[in-house]
């Protein structure tokens, strides 16, 4: 598990690859769409690698500039909170799904982070596989290999939603894993023990830490250049 857990740090990147902005129906399939944003964020992160490394906020903010907006991420907080989310109000709605978007792009990105500062990720990191179901249909899974330095390739399956702003990605399964069947094991554990409120509390207390935590690694940086 801890292996595969690994390659979530390369999956949290794939997570967020995996996005895209192109309607879904005057665009090219959605593998395509996969294989040149892939191409584009790969640039990027080439480009930024240095200034990643020096501050980690600087890969937030790549991804919340261009990938965020492309996340299913209403249909992801409603899968991963589950029963609860029916007697959830809408105020504690609206914060879970603050507080998954933020715990994802920060967990993920921090991670993705730390692998960059020991691997070089290059386009050909990753190969989409053709579609095995009808861009017809509201939902489909789009198939990949990842190829990471050492090891056996890892497969992936990227799950999309047909919306009204084009595909959008809810969830990913990386060697058979999903990320939102295991955050919802886990937040199921942590609700039942403490009540939904306090669970959510715990999440956004959680992002301030991760946030502090990174905001002090770059002050650090900056002073011991």
């Amino acid at each position: 598990m801890l292996r595969y857990l690994q390659h979530f740090h390369t999956g949290g990147l794939l997570l967020l690859l995996a996005l895209f902005s192109t309607p879904a129906l005057a665009g090219p399939p959605p593998d395509k769409m996969l294989e040149a944003v892939t191409r584009d964020m790969v640039a990027a992160l080439q480009q930024q690698h240095e200034a990643i490394q020096q501050d980690h906020r600087v890969l937030h903010g790549l991804i919340e500039d261009i990938l965020l907006p492309h996340i299913d991420i209403i249909t992801a907080s409603r899968s991963v909170l589950g029963k609860h989310w029916r007697v959830a109000s809408k105020q504690q709605k609206i914060r879970f799904i603050h507080a998954f978007r933020d715990l994802l792009v920060r967990f993920y990105s921090s991670a993705l982070a730390e692998y960059l500062a020991d691997h070089k990720i290059t386009s050909d990191f990753i190969t989409f596989l053709p579609l095995r179901e009808s861009v017809d249909q509201k939902r489909l899974t789009v198939h990949a290999e990842v190829h990471p330095p050492k090891g056996e390739n890892v497969a992936v399956s990227y799950r999309m939603r047909k919306t009204k702003k084009g595909w959008k990605i809810y969830d990913v399964a990386v060697a058979g894993i999903s990320v939102l069947s295991t955050y919802r094991t886990t937040f199921a554990s942590e609700i039942h023990q403490k009540g939904l409120e306090p669970f959510i509390t715990s999440i956004e207390k959680r992002n301030a830490a991760l946030l502090t935590a990174v905001e002090n690694k770059a002050a650090l940086v900056s002073k011991n250049p």
